[in-house]
Formats: C-alpha cells, structure tokens, sequence
C-alpha cells in the first residue's frame, strides 16, 4: 500500500478569463471515484474557487488519473492526463489541446484508463480525436 498526495483545485481569476481544474480519478477494483473537491486545504493558482490536496491510498492494480485542464483567454481549453501506478509511479501521460488527446510519453495498454476517465468527468462531447501510438514508450530525460 503507498499513499498519495495529489493537487485538486477548481480555481477562476478575478476576471474570469483564466481557469485551472484539476481532478482526481480513482480506479480501484471494480469501482471508479471522482475527487472533485480538496480534502486538505491549499492556496491555489487564481484567487476565486476551492483548491487544496487530497490524501489516497493505493492498493496493488489500482490507478490514478490525475486531470488538468486550463482555459485561456480565449477560451481554449488545454490540459494533461496524468496516469500513475500504485507504487507512485507516473506510467502514461497524454496531452489534451484542441479537442484532440495525444500521447506524450508511456504505455499505451494504459489508455483505457484516459477513456474512461474522459467519460466519467462528461468530457466525451468534447474529444474529437484519440491518437496513442504516437509518443515515447519511456520519460524523457
């Protein structure tokens, strides 16, 4: 068991032109959970919203899908997924721009993890296009 200490924020400017969320997905055996909201408070990246970190444990083939979507001042949304193991790991990481998700780097056998992800935070209507083979297998340095 290996314990995790994730951001989760759901923060605005003063203005409203940028935003920044970040969400947390759990897949567990035979289960998902979605962490929306911080479990310990934090200071976040905008002054409007709830920000702060929350505390999990992994069991062994289980999997985090930690999600981070920004918006611009043109309203275009860009972002990162995120994939880790139980051990802390960081095992696929796809990027999102342009209603288009494109694999930096990983395993791509991971990516059922970013579909379901994709559904279960109501992103479907706004992914057009997938593409995992393309991307390093390894991190780059």
């Amino acid at each position: 068991m290996s314990k995790f200490r994730l951001e989760v924020e759901s923060t605005k400017s003063k203005t409203g032109l940028h935003a920044i969320r970040k969400i947390i997905v759990v897949f567990r055996k035979g289960k998902e959970e979605i962490i929306n909201e911080p479990l310990i408070e934090g200071k976040g990246t905008y002054k409007i919203g709830k920000s702060g970190y929350a505390s999990l444990n992994l069991e062994p083939n289980e999997y985090i899908v930690h999600i981070i979507l920004v918006r611009n001042l043109k309203n275009r949304v860009k972002g990162r997924f995120k994939v880790y193991n139980y051990e802390g790991q960081e095992m696929l990481e796809v990027k999102y721009e342009k209603l288009k998700i494109r694999r930096s780097w990983g395993d791509k056998n991971l990516s059922w993890l970013i579909d379901r992800s994709i559904e279960l935070v109501n992103l479907s209507n706004y992914v057009r296009h997938k593409n995992y083979g393309t991307g390093h297998t390894a991190k780059p340095s």
